[in-house]
């Protein structure tokens, strides 16, 4: 096969893949966009959060978590992910695992949360979605969250797009009778749910080269004018079949 023959494959493909994305937001939309947005203040006995690395537990939702543990909240937060970065130098991946653990312990102990690691790769959980399936169903069915968050299925990383399919098909699994909130963080979404509004400017290796907390900030505050609020907390809700059904357009992609 010629040079040009190999570009034009390759552009054909990348054509695809962006038509196929495009119909999987554009029926993401229509199955969302009817639902009608309310404020909220969630409350729970007990709830789980799904991150796929550590920092995604407060850049989403923080604040609500903060809330949650104010009226007593047991929170349990599952990091997916070992927070490695995907560094080729293992004596690089191993420093950031410990700052970046170490940190997670910070957050922690100020929210007031417990943490799990699964320690999966960062950046190939797609690879391992059956195994962090069976992980997240056991941990389901033994803590029996009345809330469990994560992804939203269209957040724009792949290892959150695999944590939400993940969630979906254990919560099923542990035939969970939970409610699923579901979280922006690199790609806003139409939500069903806004909640009040944060630690991650203890998360000093994530600030170093972008400002997670301003921009958190600033769509807080977007998200609060609405509700004439100062900040809120954007989240999709859904039952684990409803929830299931979104996360079945991945498959489609």
């Amino acid at each position: 096969m010629g040079t040009g023959a190999w570009l034009s494959e390759v552009s054909s493909l990348r054509a695809l893949r962006g038509a196929m994305a495009r119909r999987f937001l554009l029926k993401l939309k229509r199955a969302t966009h009817r639902a009608p947005v309310e404020l909220i203040v969630p409350t729970a006995r007990r709830m789980l959060v799904v991150a796929p690395h550590m920092d995604d537990e407060v850049i989403p939702c923080g604040g609500t978590l903060i809330l949650l543990a104010e009226q007593g909240a047991e929170i349990h937060v599952t990091f997916a992910t070992d927070s490695s970065a995907g560094l080729r130098s293992a004596e690089a991946a191993a420093q950031l695992i410990a700052l970046r653990r170490s940190e997670a312990q910070q957050v922690s102990e100020l929210i007031g949360y417990a943490t799990n690691e699964l320690g999966f790769p960062d950046g190939q959980l797609h690879r391992h979605e059956a195994m962090l399936t069976k992980r997240l169903t056991e941990q389901i069915a033994r803590l029996e969250p009345e809330i469990i968050f994560c992804p939203f299925p269209a957040d724009a990383h792949s290892d959150h797009m695999s944590c939400a399919a993940a969630v979906a098909r254990a919560a099923i699994q542990a035939e969970s009778g939970a409610a699923i909130l579901a979280y922006e963080v690199w790609t806003p979404l139409r939500p069903r749910d806004r909640g009040p509004p944060f630690a991650i400017r203890l998360y000093r290796s994530q600030m170093e080269d972008r400002d997670h907390a301003a921009a958190a900030l600033g769509l807080n505050r977007f998200r609060g004018l609405p509700h004439s609020v100062a900040f809120a907390e954007a989240f999709f809700r859904g039952s684990p079949k409803e929830f299931s059904r979104l996360t079945s357009l991945l498959d489609q992609l």
